[in-house]
């Protein structure tokens, strides 16, 4: 046992000194009169004097002098010295591919399993942290005990998007470096359906507990819609059949336009191999569905749908000197509207050229050369080409290399902000999220480049689209992916669950692959979630020996300090209490 607070321990000096006060207090002698009045010479009475005796066998001396004993032992703070426990740190994966049916259960609840076992064998002073990985990282228990991480557990599902492993192992290496060293053991219990992550990201101890057999597969990877090319009305819908198994397949595909069956169409598929399917739709259609008739291990990516939109059904605010640039390049694109003016109501999102106003409109943003104190600039940049891109959804079928760009700013960092495409001098696109608001950056004017004149500029416009507000195009999200709706409205997942919008009107919990119904005043729209993805689709489990990193530090003896304290003031207000109410029944006595 240590003591916390060894300074207090002189209060234990109101013990001797409460025995003093007994010993030395005068006693009075006691007699029997008729009356008061009557008993004259009581003035002159001799009164006693103190003297040293023995403290008196008093219930109510015992009673002082334990409720001093155990206030003076708590200010002095005991506590016991104990080896500290564990902490472990559980990856779950929660991505598409772990939906997957392997025997007479998923790969998600195997991995569920694997997760049990790891937490009853905790001891009760260990501690343990749920991490789901999903398309972000999200904890679902932090420093609980092995009871509330069970129900955390428990409460676990899985989603149809691909796994932020990276996000996820960051959050776990910095709580490795906080730790103790060798006391913390991170495990990530997965099918290793992510890619090979660099040694920066990983924390020193890591175990990866592989679920999941390999399996046949045939899924939908692609869907898409676009106006056909010689402008007639209706749309012109693309998808693309992948069998992920071993052996040929035969795969029929139907299709519906609203409710209307279209053709089916009986595929055979090489193993490994993919089939590109094209269906001309009637002007009207508002709603595309396609599903596979295959009994495979992953149902989630048999079926995908499309809700198209009508003819300028959504609007885009245009804030520029000269909109026409564009609305050249907007208006191509099914569904929206470009219009020129400040304070579009109800805008998908809006375009700012140059000066940027003191407050942003609503809604996500594409600043072109931006002027202001939100991106302040410290130089121009003159005659820059790219050195290179990242790998964001921006630049999908987009060559940057071919870009000149004559006059650019240069921008300061800014943390929310992440380069997509940098020049040797500086970033010239960058994308980011601020306040739930999606912000592309464009750092310089497309006049003074020759971006309109090459063919990457409205494929880059459409990915602008389509990461901005994706239903301006057609109706579907990529799981895990953002949406901006109607502040307060109602959201019915594919699983029932309802769910109220937020102030902000960003909604993201969009994991779940199917259809989403949004209610907000009488009026109700649909969106829809696919599972469109080659990576997540491919079932054989994949290796990473990189996961596989026992730790090379000896472990720690690690001691925590449990405080007794508390016990023993309990004990002291408990005997507060008793000594008083003792003393009013002796005294009523």
């Amino acid at each position: 046992m240590s003591w916390l607070n060894p300074g207090a321990a002189f209060w234990l000096l109101l013990v001797p000194a409460l025995l003093a006060l007994y010993m030395l207090r005068a006693r009075p002698l006691r007699k029997r009169v008729s009356s008061l009045r009557l008993w004259e010479t009581l003035p002159q009475v001799e009164r006693p004097k103190a003297r040293l005796r023995r403290p008196p066998l008093s219930i109510l001396l015992f009673m002082q002098a334990l409720l001093l004993l155990a206030g003076a032992i708590a200010l002095t703070q005991p506590a016991l010295t104990a080896p500290a426990g564990r902490q472990l740190v559980i990856l779950l994966d929660a991505s598409g591919s772990m939906q997957a049916v392997n025997g007479d259960s998923t790969r998600f609840e195997r991995a569920r399993e694997e997760a049990g076992e790891l937490i009853s064998e905790m001891k009760p002073e260990d501690r343990a942290t749920l991490i789901r990985v999903g398309t972000g990282a999200v904890s679902l228990c932090s420093q609980c005990s092995s009871a509330d991480v069970q129900a955390a557990l428990n409460e676990a599902r899985v989603g149809a998007g691909t796994a932020d492993m990276r996000a996820a192992l960051s959050v776990a290496a910095g709580l490795a470096r906080r730790a103790v060293a060798g006391s913390l053991d991170t495990y990530v219990i997965s099918d290793g359906a992510f890619d090979v992550l660099p040694d920066d990201v990983l924390p020193a101890q890591i175990d990866f507990i592989q679920v999941g057999e390999p399996a046949d597969n045939r899924a939908i990877t692609a869907l898409s819609a676009r106006r056909p090319p010689d402008g007639t009305p209706g749309y012109m819908v693309y998808a693309r059949l992948e069998n992920k198994g071993v052996s040929q397949a035969t795969v029929d595909v139907s299709a519906l336009a609203d409710t209307v069956p279209l053709p089916s169409r009986r595929l055979n598929v090489p193993a490994g191999g993919h089939a590109d399917l094209v269906w001309e739709l009637p002007a009207g259609t508002a709603r595309f569905t396609v599903s596979t008739r295959s009994q495979d291990a992953l149902p989630a990516d048999d079926r995908a749908a499309l809700f198209l939109p009508e003819e300028g059904q959504h609007k885009v605010a245009i804030i520029a000197a000269d909109p026409t640039l564009y609305e050249r390049a907007l208006i191509g694109i099914p569904g929206l509207a470009p219009v020129a003016g400040q304070n579009i109501p109800d805008a998908a999102f809006t375009i700012i050229e140059g000066t940027l106003p003191q407050t942003l409109p609503p809604g996500n943003l594409l600043l072109v050369n931006p002027q202001g104190i939100l991106l302040p600039s410290t130089d121009t940049l003159e005659n820059v080409r790219p050195i290179g891109g990242s790998a964001h959804p921006l630049l999908s079928g987009v060559d940057v290399v071919p870009l000149i760009v004559q006059k650019a700013r240069l921008l300061e960092p800014v943390s929310w902000l992440d380069s997509v495409v940098q020049s040797a001098e500086g970033p010239l696109l960058l994308v980011g999220e601020r306040e739930g608001q999606r912000i592309i950056v464009l750092a310089f004017d497309p006049r003074e480049s020759n971006l309109p004149k090459l063919a990457a500029f409205p494929l880059l416009m459409a990915n602008v689209v389509d990461w901005l507000y994706p239903l301006a195009s057609v109706g579907a999200l990529h799981p895990g992916a953002s949406i901006r709706l109607s502040p307060g409205s109602t959201i019915t997942t594919p699983g029932g669950r309802s769910v109220r919008v937020g102030d902000t009107g960003v909604y993201g919990d969009t994991e779940e692959a199917g259809l989403y119904k949004v209610s907000n005043g009488g009026r109700e729209t649909t969106f829809s979630v696919n599972m469109v993805d080659s990576s997540e689709s491919s079932l054989s489990p994949r290796d990473h020996p990189e996961l596989e990193r026992p730790s090379s530090v000896e472990p720690v003896e690690d001691q925590t300090q449990q405080e007794v304290w508390s016990p023993l003031a309990a004990l002291a207000l408990v005997l507060v209490g008793s000594e008083w109410l003792f003393y009013c029944w002796r005294r009523g006595q």
